[in-house]
C-alpha cells in the first residue's frame, strides 16, 4: 500500500498573496520521489485553532504530515502551539533547542546576543523530537498525532530544504512499508507540449505501476518525468527519448545545456544585449563551469554604445531601425570582433509599455547569434508585461544559441 501525506503551508502572508507559496510545490515533488503519494496542500491563516484542526483532520487521513511556517519567534508564529493541541500535550522548553539556537547566533552573528523573542523557538511539544536546522534560528519538529508522523518545518525556503533533505533518512523508520522508486527525466526545447503531445501518444499515459508528467517551464524547456519501477520507468523513457532525440537537452535547462553544449566543443561565447538588458548574460553566468566558455558581456542600450563598440553603423540605424534582423546581426557580429569569441549571441527589441508602433508594436524582438559558419536571426513577436517580455526574449536567444552550437559543432566536426 503506497503511503499518502498531506501537506499545510501556514502563514497570513501566503493567503494574502505577499508571498508565493514555493514549499508546496517543492514538498510534492520532494514525496513523488520518495514514492509517497499527496493527498492534498493547503494553505492555512496564522490561526492556531484552524490549524490545530487541520493537523487532526490530516492525521485521521495520511501517513505523514509535512509543515512549513509559523516556527519563528514572534507572537503570530503558533505552529508549534497548534501541534501541542493536536497531539494534546503541553509545551516545554526544550534545552537541546535552546542550544542549537545559540550555537547559531554564535557561528553567524558573533558577539550577539541571543534576543529574548528567540526562546519562543525553544518550546516543544512535550514528547515531539528536534530537527536540526543549521540555516536559521527555528528548529523543526517530528511528532506522532495519532497513527501519523507529522514533521513541522521553517518557512524560509533555504531552512526547509535542508531539513527536509535529512528527513529522507529517517523515512525507513517512520514509514517502514515505504518503496522508494527510480524517478527519470528528460529536458527538451524547440517544439512546444502539445507538439510533442502529437509525437509521443500513448507515451504520456500512465499505469497504475507508472506516473507520467510533462512541465512546461517559463525560463523555455518541457520537462517529461517518469515515476515507478526501474525497468517500466527505463523501457518507457527509451522509447521517449527515442522519438524526441532532435530536441533533448543535455541539461535541465536552456542556459545549462547552451554551457555544456559550449564545453564539450571548447567554444567561448559573448552576449552583448539591448532590451533583455543583461537577462542572457545573467543566466549563463548561473551556471556551473561557466567561466571555462563565458568571454565577455555587454549591454548596448544607447545607440551610440551600438555604434561606437559594436561597429553598427549609423546608416543601418536610419534605414532599418535598432529593432531589426540586420542591427541585431551587426550587433552579433560585432562582437565576434570584438571579443575574439567563438559564438556571439544579440538582442534588440520593444520590452513596453512604451515605444511599440503599427509596423512594430510592444513585443517585437529580433534576435541573433553569430559565429565563423554564419548568422542565425529570428524575429519574436512576444506578450505580456515589461518584465515577461524580457524574459521570453532571453529564453528564445538561448535557445536560438544552442541550436547554433550544435550546427557549428557538426560542421567543424567538434565533439
Amino acid at each position: 500500500m503506497t503511503a499518502s501525506a498531506i501537506i499545510l503551508a501556514i502563514g497570513d502572508e501566503l493567503l494574502l498573496g505577499r508571498t508565493v507559496d514555493t514549499n508546496s510545490s517543492y514538498l510534492a515533488r520532494w514525496c513523488s520521489d520518495q514514492g509517497i503519494a499527496v493527498m492534498s496542500c493547503t494553505i492555512l491563516p496564522d490561526d492556531e485553532s484552524e490549524m490545530t484542526r487541520a493537523i487532526q483532520n490530516a492525521a485521521n487521513e495520511a501517513d505523514l504530515i509535512l509543515i512549513t511556517g509559523g516556527l519563528g519567534p514572534t507572537l503570530d508564529d503558533r505552529t508549534r502551539h497548534a501541534l501541542g493541541s493536536a497531539m494534546d500535550r503541553p509545551l516545554e522548553h526544550s534545552a537541546q533547542a535552546w542550544k542549537q539556537i545559540a550555537a547559531y547566533y554564535k557561528r553567524v552573528r558573533p558577539g550577539t546576543e541571543v534576543p529574548e523573542s528567540n526562546r519562543r523557538q525553544a518550546l516543544v511539544p512535550q514528547g515531539a523530537r528536534i530537527l536540526r536546522n543549521d540555516r536559521g534560528t527555528a528548529p523543526g519538529l517530528l511528532a506522532k498525532v495519532g497513527s501519523a508522523w507529522c514533521v513541522s518545518m521553517p518557512g524560509v525556503p533555504i531552512e526547509m530544504y535542508a531539513m527536509v533533505d535529512r528527513l529522507r533518512e529517517k523515512l525507513p523508520k517512520l514509514l517502514p512499508s515505504l518503496k522508494t522508486p527510480t524517478v527519470l527525466e528528460l529536458h527538451f526545447a524547440g517544439i512546444g507540449e502539445s507538439a510533442a503531445q502529437d509525437i509521443l501518444g500513448d507515451l504520456l499515459q500512465g499505469t497504475n505501476r507508472l506516473t507520467v508528467g510533462i512541465t512546461a517551464h517559463e525560463i523555455g524547456h518541457i520537462t517529461v518525468r517518469l515515476v515507478g519501477a526501474v525497468s517500466t520507468v527505463q523501457r518507457r523513457m527509451a522509447q521517449i527519448r527515442r522519438l524526441l532525440k532532435e530536441w533533448v537537452l543535455p541539461e535541465p535547462g536552456l542556459a545549462p545545456s547552451v554551457v555544456h553544449a559550449l564545453r564539450k566543443s571548447s567554444l567561448e561565447i559573448t552576449t552583448v544585449e539591448s532590451c533583455t538588458c543583461g537577462q542572457v548574460l545573467a543566466q549563463l553566468g548561473s551556471v556551473s563551469g561557466a567561466s571555462a566558455v563565458l568571454k565577455e558581456g555587454a549591454v548596448a542600450y544607447h545607440n551610440d554604445v551600438k555604434i561606437k563598440n559594436f561597429g553598427v553603423s549609423p546608416g543601418l540605424i536610419k534605414r532599418y531601425g535598432v529593432v531589426s534582423e540586420h542591427c541585431v546581426e551587426a550587433m552579433a557580429l560585432g562582437a565576434l570582433e570584438r571579443t575574439g569569441a567563438h559564438v556571439a549571441c544579440a538582442t534588440s527589441g520593444i520590452a513596453g509599455p512604451e515605444g511599440g508602433t503599427k509596423a512594430k508594436p510592444v513585443g517585437t524582438v529580433w534576435i541573433a547569434v553569430a559565429s565563423a559558419e554564419g548568422v542565425s536571426t529570428r524575429l519574436l513577436s512576444l506578450r505580456g508585461d515589461r518584465g515577461r517580455i524580457q524574459r521570453r526574449a532571453a529564453m528564445s536567444v538561448l535557445l536560438l544559441t544552442w541550436q547554433h552550437i550544435h550546427r557549428y559543432a557538426q560542421k567543424r566536426g567538434l565533439k
